[in-house]
């Protein structure tokens, strides 16, 4: 992908057929229309609710399956497994790194890339006088299995860095780490400040969410040996498609 330094635009790619169908039976399990262990309708009886082909109704029906809502059995039929929603994606965290990046699983999609002065907010999470020029990504992260959209990001670094985003979609690495493979910086310390925010468009509209929808954002801050700050990244999660679940080994001795 190449970066010229000229904004392009952000169109939302319209969401398919399945994943609309998905939404409305995600509604009807989570709004109070099923008990645990009930029968789900047959996928010929979706076929004709829909007036939809059968592949639609299983991938609707799939994404329903990995969030843990439906149990499908070719024996006994699909049932009712949880009326309660679920993470969308659970991150486990084991060490710093995992900390720092998303899993393998998961892709980041460019919908644009410009040249930006910073305002007083993106001063703020850039550590930097309003006005300094930055190039700017902003992208979706989806899972890579079924396209489900995790969540919107932005990511900020230096205009002597903004060939970085020339390899995004090449190199599956995340930015800070394609950043210190082309330009030798070595990283002395990275800020995470976690916040709750609700989604506007155009961003919600990526999302396939209401403006409006509650989201936990992540703020992430890399700095260099020479105390700056070289890359600045906030991603914005609605609030059923990401967990991150932590987990922190103690050595215990005796004494």
């Amino acid at each position: 992908m190449k970066f010229n330094g000229c904004p392009r635009p952000m169109i939302p790619a319209s969401k398919p057929k399945y994943r609309d169908i998905a939404d409305i039976l995600r509604g009807e399990i989570l709004g109070g229309g099923y008990a645990v262990g009930d029968p789900f309708p047959k996928e010929f009886d979706l076929c004709d609710r829909f007036a939809v082909s059968r592949h639609t109704v299983r991938s609707a029906l799939s994404c329903l399956e990995r969030e843990g809502l439906l149990k499908r059995n070719k024996a006994t039929g699909t049932v009712i497994r949880s009326v309660e929603p679920s993470a969308a994606f659970i991150q486990k965290l084991a060490s710093v790194d995992d900390l720092l990046q998303y899993p393998v699983e998961t892709r980041l999609d460019a919908k644009s890339l410009e040249s930006i002065t910073a305002d007083e907010t993106v001063a703020r999470w850039f550590e930097t006088a309003e006005g300094t020029p930055l190039s700017r990504i902003r992208s979706v992260r989806s899972r890579i299995d079924d396209g489900l959209p995790l969540c919107w990001s932005e990511i900020y670094v230096r205009r002597e860095y903004a060939g970085v985003f020339d390899e995004v979609g090449k190199d599956t690495r995340p930015v800070y780490r394609i950043i210190q493979k082309l330009y030798r910086l070595e990283i002395s310390r990275v800020e995470i400040e976690l916040g709750a925010v609700t989604m506007k468009n155009p961003e919600a509209g990526f999302l396939s969410v209401e403006e409006g929808t509650a989201a936990a954002r992540i703020l992430r801050r890399y700095y260099g040996r020479d105390g700056r700050v070289f890359e600045t990244s906030v991603s914005m999660h609605p609030q059923d498609r990401f967990t991150y679940k932590l987990t922190f080994a103690n050595e215990l001795t005796s004494t």
